[in-house]
């Protein structure tokens, strides 16, 4: 398969002219890859399997879309796909039903959380990334959330947050606006 679960979609978008829209019809929010710059500054962050993950799709269907495009032959994309795990047939469910006990009962404006805005960046198309970062290693404070306003649930942030460890939940408000929160277990609950 020429396209696997692992590329990052600037790999994928070099592959041909046609893979920027490709990707783009995923999901709404990859329209802004046709920015230059916001293309140059996400691209390289997200991977195919991150992809199908925002766009709520399984990651057979992204990859055989993606394979396609890209000019593979679709008889061998479908024996390949084969070979993947059986939730990669499934829209992945990025979120626990509910919201984590470290959340629970605690209002946007509570003092432990921090809350970054960040409509106007996706507004301006700048990349908020360096600004989130600043935030997440201000949290000194074991407690402290940080609460981020975006128009997309920021899958590969929340990959990276994990890294640091952060968890992480969102939930979708009204179209194209997510709260996501980051914040540290409990260390009850830090069995993961």
């Amino acid at each position: 398969m020429r396209v696997p679960p692992d590329m990052k979609i600037r790999k994928v978008l070099e592959i041909n002219d046609a893979m920027l829209n490709t990707v783009a019809g995923l999901t709404p929010e990859f329209e802004r890859l046709r920015n230059p710059i916001l293309r140059k500054a996400m691209s390289n962050r997200i991977t195919v399997e991150q992809a199908a993950r925002i766009a709520g799709l399984p990651l057979a269907k992204v990859l055989f879309i993606l394979n396609l495009a890209a000019g593979e032959d679709p008889s061998t994309i479908a024996e390949e796909l084969k070979t993947l795990p059986e939730t990669a047939f499934e829209a992945e469910p990025v979120n626990l039903p509910q919201k984590p006990l470290e959340l629970q009962n605690l209002a946007d404006d509570h003092p432990s959380i921090r809350f970054l805005d960040l409509m106007p960046f996706d507004e301006r198309q700048e990349d908020p990334l360096p600004t989130i970062l600043k935030e997440l290693v201000a949290l000194k404070d074991e407690k402290q959330i940080l609460l981020i306003r975006h128009p997309f649930d920021p899958i590969p942030l929340r990959d990276l947050a994990l890294k640091f460890g952060f968890l992480s939940w969102a939930e979708q408000r009204s179209q194209r606006e997510w709260f996501t929160y980051f914040y540290r277990p409990n260390r009850e609950n830090k069995e993961i």
